[in-house]
This record gives C-alpha cells, sequence and structure tokens, in this order.
C-alpha cells in the first residue's frame, strides 16, 4: 500500500509522463491528475512554511547573539611593557613589549653581565628580572704578575710592575747580571742554546734539564748547574759517598783506587 506522500509522488511522476507522451493518458484519469497536482501544491507549500520557519529561526538566533556581544564588555587593550635599553658595552635582543615576549642582553668583550640576561613582559605590564650593567673585568683579578710583579689596570690591558732581576711582560723571565757561583761558564760544553717559542704574541724559553737560564729575556744563555757545588751550599746530604763530578747537564760519582761504584751510582765498595 502507498502512504499518501508516495500516492502522490506516484501520481505526479504519471502527470509529467502525461505531459511528455499521449501514450501515457491512460495512466491516470484527469481527475486524478487534478487530485495529484493539488496534492503536490499543498506538499510544497508545506515545504515552503518549514523552510520559512527554519529562516526565521536562524534569523532570530543571529540577532540574540549580535546584541549579546553588543551588550558585551569592551575589548581591553593590549598589556605592553616599558621599552628597554641595551646596556653600556652591551647589545639587546628583542623588539616586542608584549606579555610573554622576551628581551635578551648581552655584553661586548672584556665585560661581564650583572643583572639579569633575559627579561620577560608580565600580565601586570612590568618586566621581570633586574636591570642589566656591563661591568669591566678586571684584568688583573687573574694574577697574570709573576715573581712578586705588580699589576696595573689599563685601558683593556694591564702591565706588570716588576721586581729587580725579573722581566719580560708577566716579570716571567730573569734579568742576571752575573751567572751564580755554581754557574759553569768558562766551558762552551756546559752550555746551551734555549728553546723559545712565541705564545700569545710574548717571547717564552727555557732550558733543558740540569741547566738554568742566564743572561737577559733578549740575550739568554742555558748554562750549565753544577750541582756538585748547589748541594755543598745548600746544606744537604752528599749527592755522592766519595767524588763528585760535575758533567753537562748532570753529575756522576766516582771513587778511590780499590773501591768500585754500586748500583745507585752514589756509594763506594772495596774491590774482592
Amino acid at each position: 500500500m502507498f502512504s499518501g506522500f508516495q500516492y502522490s509522488l506516484f501520481l505526479f511522476l504519471c502527470l509529467t509522463t502525461y505531459q511528455e507522451s499521449q501514450a501515457s493518458q491512460n495512466c491516470l484519469n484527469k481527475q486524478q491528475l487534478l487530485t495529484a497536482i493539488r496534492q503536490m501544491q499543498q506538499f510544497l507549500k508545506g515545504q515552503e512554511t518549514r523552510f520559512a520557519e527554519g529562516v526565521r529561526m536562524v534569523k532570530n538566533r543571529l540577532t540574540a547573539l549580535q546584541n549579546s556581544v553588543t551588550k558585551a564588555a569592551p575589548d581591553l587593550p593590549s598589556v605592553s611593557c616599558p621599552s628597554l635599553e641595551a646596556p653600556m658595552d652591551g647589545r639587546k635582543f628583542g623588539t616586542k613589549y608584549l606579555v610573554d615576549h622576551e628581551v635578551h642582553f648581552t655584553c661586548e668583550p672584556g665585560f661581564q653581565l650583572i643583572g639579569s640576561s633575559t627579561r620577560v613582559c608580565q600580565a601586570n605590564g612590568s618586566w621581570t628580572g633586574e636591570e642589566p650593567q656591563c661591568k669591566d673585568v678586571s684584568k688583573c683579578s687573574s694574577h697574570p704578575c709573576q715573581n712578586g710583579g705588580t699589576c696595573m689596570e689599563g685601558v683593556s690591558q694591564y702591565k706588570c710592575i716588576c721586581p729587580p732581576d725579573w722581566t719580560g711582560a708577566n716579570c716571567q723571565h730573569q734579568t742576571q747580571t752575573a751567572p751564580p757561583s755554581w754557574s759553569v761558564t768558562n766551558d762552551p760544553a756546559f752550555s746551551r742554546k734555549p728553546r723559545c717559542a712565541k705564545i700569545d704574541r710574548t717571547q717564552h724559553c727555557s732550558c733543558e734539564a740540569g741547566f738554568h737560564m742566564s743572561g737577559t729575556a733578549d740575550n739568554s744563555i742555558c748554562q750549565d748547574v753544577n750541582e756538585c757545588e748547589v748541594y755543598k751550599l745548600d746544606g744537604a746530604p752528599r749527592l755522592c759517598m766519595h767524588n763528585c763530578i760535575n758533567i753537562p747537564g748532570s753529575y756522576r760519582c766516582s771513587c778511590p783506587s780499590g773501591y768500585n761504584i754500586l748500583g745507585d751510582g752514589k756509594s763506594c765498595e772495596g774491590e774482592r
């Protein structure tokens, strides 16, 4: 069985067929066709009414929403923080001062950052942290002057005031005018050229083991240390049980006739 709408739709299809072909006149009689037309007109009118009601409902909701938005509190202005400047002898990174934005700070070489390296804009319009400053790093804080030298601060540099008998940028070289008594100076075999290298534009020289630096920083020589004499001067225990013989860079022990040197190289034992 057809429902009312299905039956009307069936009649409507017959109606359209009736208009296209005379052979379809047997589908429905005139009265049935007119009834189908009226039913479809009523159906479309009902659909039009429901559509109009839907449109009217949407319009009402839009109007209510518009009124609600209009009556709402006005938008608050966006919060920002005061502008920040780079510290003297430093730099600033960041140009936005709105909430949650960050600004970073650094110092130029030779300066140390005091304060906050990063500051954040807060919702109350203030910055976190402390105002940064760039302080000059003390060139003498690392105590570069050696051997009792006094460090003097300069503009981005320092200068060492050296005590007597010392010279060099950091007072690292001895300035002996006369070699010590335990230095061998009268034999070329007991002298060596120093090993020198430039480090940070400063000449650094050193001697082999058993030799010491003599002369000035510009004209220095490595002279043998007479260990046999050094131990006599210091009052230390004797290096050798019998005789101490100085050799370039070291020493050796000898025994009197009839004695042999032991394995320690220092003691003597009579021949058997």
